[in-house]
């Protein structure tokens, strides 16, 4: 580790993540290493009207022993150190109100993320939440967008596991409310190591920090600053999500929510959402990316229609996709074609919407989607 970077994390600790309180110290000074010789050679001018904890650490921590046994723990526990002057620091940060001083990060955060989505979500999830943020988390990644999630419980955890299962090449990132040497929840101990694997963990927390529920508010700033866009589901009306939601809004992000039913609880926040204006509707991957053409233009995302095999539609699935073939039909027409209960024909209705081997017209009107997606025959 250079010297420049042991720097800024002395600073870092002795500032415990304050990033204002970080740079105010860091102008007073034309460099960091002049900042902390002053205070090893016990010239405390500088920081006069710092008081209290913040100023203890800085006199702690400015011995070279400290700095030499933290860069020693990261190293052995493979964490990298990402500061504003390094080239793997996401340039969207630069642009948040109070973007974070430092981050520490596990895996590979590539310079440049190609189109990055945050989807956030209740963590107490319905079913079919999880089934949507599963499906869209993999349709983007195939898609050549970069899925960013709090690998919370629920949708943040559904959205990574549908990313991770595109076997695409596009990176998978986690913004933890934690330490880097944390999991929160324990179970998704597997999860990180994947998403390590095929992207990064990262968090502005010190290590050994425990994920308490103060530490989110500040990570939903970072989750939703890294990303262009945020697409929620399901959320209750004040929540850690609408909270994500509010920040993505400030920060002049695009903000989506999945419709959900109106009985239900965990879908009160996004359908107001919807209903205020606040958020974009969104019903499949489509209708995200057609937000962000300069990024297909550029060449960041991948266009051209999917390939589906028949066989994988299920058994509804495909008798809809062979009544469709004959022509567009309602719901009620749909059920005359196809021998089975209505609750079992919706359910595969949502699942081909998602999946865009259908889209919806007006007035529940179902048709093929073969703009995004290619049903091909088994031979």
């Amino acid at each position: 580790m250079d010297e420049t970077t042991r720097l800024w994390l002395w600073l870092n600790y002795a500032t415990n993540r304050d990033s204002r309180l970080f740079f105010d110290l860091l102008s007073r000074v034309d460099d960091l290493s002049e900042l902390y010789d002053t205070i090893r050679q016990k010239e405390y001018d500088v920081i006069d009207d710092v008081r209290g904890t913040v100023r203890e650490r800085l006199i702690a921590a400015s011995d070279p022993t400290f700095l030499d046994r933290y860069c020693a723990w990261l190293q052995k526990n493979d964490v990298t150190v990402v500061t504003p002057e390094s080239d793997a620091y996401p340039p969207l940060l630069n642009e948040i109100y109070d973007p974070p001083s430092l981050l520490f990060c596990k895996g590979r955060l590539p310079k440049e993320l190609p189109l990055p989505i945050a989807m956030v979500g209740a963590r107490n999830c319905t079913q079919y939440g999880r089934d949507v943020a599963e499906l869209l988390g993999a349709q983007l990644s195939e898609r050549g967008a970069t899925v960013v999630t709090g690998l919370a419980a629920g949708i943040d955890s559904a959205a990574a596991k549908g990313a991770l299962s595109a076997g695409a090449d596009c990176p998978v990132i986690g913004v933890i409310g934690c330490g880097i040497d944390q999991v929160y929840p324990k179970e998704n101990k597997q999860l990180y190591d994947e998403v390590i694997e095929r992207g990064a963990i990262v968090t502005e927390l010190l290590p050994k920090t425990p994920p308490l529920a103060a530490n989110f508010p500040a990570r939903n700033r970072i989750l939703s600053g890294i990303s262009r866009g945020v697409v929620v589901i399901e959320a209750a009306e004040r929540s850690g999500t609408s909270i994500t939601a509010d920040c993505a809004r400030e920060q002049g992000r695009e903000v989506f929510a999945v419709p959900g039913r109106i009985t239900d609880p965990m879908s009160v926040g996004t359908n107001r959402m919807l209903v205020r204006g606040e958020a974009k509707p969104v019903t499949c991957a489509a209708d995200i990316l057609s937000e962000f053409t300069d990024d297909a233009g550029d060449g960041a995302l991948n266009s051209a229609a999917k390939q589906v095999t028949f066989t994988s539609l299920g058994p509804v699935g495909q008798e809809i996709y062979m009544a469709l073939l004959q022509g567009e039909k309602d719901a009620d027409e749909l059920l005359e074609w196809i021998d089975c209960p209505a609750p079992d024909l919706n359910a595969a209705l949502t699942r081909l919407l998602f999946s865009e081997i259908i889209q919806q017209l007006p007035g529940r009107v179902y048709a093929l989607d073969t703009i995004h997606t290619v049903v091909t025959f088994d031979q």
